[in-house]
């Protein structure tokens, strides 16, 4: 990684107008499907901030030489700008015959970040360093070197702020090494998305008691009759179940819960319909996201039921990934979604 220091500068800093524009004209602004490689026909190439300064001090330096006729300013003049050009070469060169695969991310809760993992391609013999991932919503601009031969993941973090599906943003990929004269970039928008989750209700509220609707196979919480143990009050714990003598006899700052045995182990339904009147839409699947949370949590076998939609009663990563998801993607009735 050291060897790309000198190509490790903001990149955010380095946008201009002209990235927007070379952009338009790639004609490219949807997501593209499968891998994308880094060619000539979209590689794209300019002086730096440094590169301009750099430029003014030649011009520079070759009029005083002309004026003064300097053979040795004519010869450094000669010498800098032909490095220059050099560095316009392997900078390009950096990014070019580079593959891009697009990967997945792991479903987050609204206000979480979230990673879409994107894996590079470097199938020439030559290494490549310090280039740079960027994209609107990420939280850090991302640095990697990729060996010759080799592939190499970055982690695409973006911020999250409403439940659904999220389109990961389009993305820069750029370089300025080796001298930081130049910077070569790209464009691509991958053809992948991110599930998104409501945001869970907090503090939460207590998991529903009532009885199922006739006809779903859903019953009421079965009688506790043994106490089985006490342990600390988690979100999702009957508050009438806590222990209060214990409390008080142990001088615990914790709350304690009573868990019971011996009864019939009841299952639970979790139903937009049965939730107050008073809750709006959003509110009503964090209070829902919550309850699939805690209900796991406990044990308890639960259903979910979203308008015409039932899923359950079960229990296990794979029924809590579908509730979850079809509370990520619902739309309430009479929104046109």
């Amino acid at each position: 990684m050291s060897r790309g220091a000198s190509g490790r500068g903001s990149t955010r800093a380095g946008r201009s107008w002209s990235d927007e524009f070379l952009a338009r004209m790639m004609g490219r602004t949807g997501p593209v499907a499968g891998d994308h490689a880094l060619t000539r026909s979209n590689v794209f190439i300019l002086p730096s901030r440094p590169g301009l300064l750099c430029a003014v001090v030649l011009l520079a330096m070759l009029i005083a030489s002309i004026n003064y006729s300097l053979a040795l300013g004519f010869a450094l003049t000669f010498l800098i700008t032909g490095v220059a050009l050099v560095a316009m070469l392997h900078t390009f060169r950096n990014l070019s015959t580079l593959s891009l695969r697009p990967g997945r991310g792991e479903p987050v809760f609204a206000g979480e970040l979230t990673e879409a993992s994107v894996t590079v391609l470097n199938p020439s013999r030559l290494e490549r360093f310090a280039v740079a991932f960027d994209a609107p919503g990420m939280a850090r601009t991302e640095l990697i070197d990729i060996p010759c031969r080799a592939e190499q993941r970055v982690r695409i973090a973006l911020e999250t702020e409403r439940r659904g599906w999220l389109q990961v943003p389009r993305l820069t990929i750029s370089s300025t090494f080796p001298l930081g004269l130049w910077r070569a970039w790209s464009y691509w928008q991958p053809a992948q998305r991110v599930l998104v989750y409501p945001r869970p209700e907090s503090p939460p509220a207590p998991l529903p008691e009532s009885p199922a609707a006739a006809g779903t196979g859903i019953g009421r919480r079965g009688a506790q009759e043994d106490l089985a143990s006490i342990h600390a009050y988690r979100p999702g714990d009957n508050p009438r179940h806590i222990a209060w003598k214990a409390v008080a006899r142990t001088g615990s700052r914790t709350l304690l819960v009573k868990q019971f045995e011996g009864g019939e182990r009841g299952e639970l339904l979790l139903s937009w319909r049965d939730l107050p009147a008073q809750l709006d839409s959003e509110a009503r699947l964090a209070r829902l996201t919550r309850w699939v949370l805690s209900a796991e949590a406990s044990g308890t076998p639960y259903a979910l039921s979203l308008g015409a939609q039932t899923f359950g009663p079960d229990l296990g990563l794979a029924h809590r990934a579908r509730c979850l998801e079809a509370l990520a993607t619902w739309a309430p009735p009479g929104t046109g979604a």
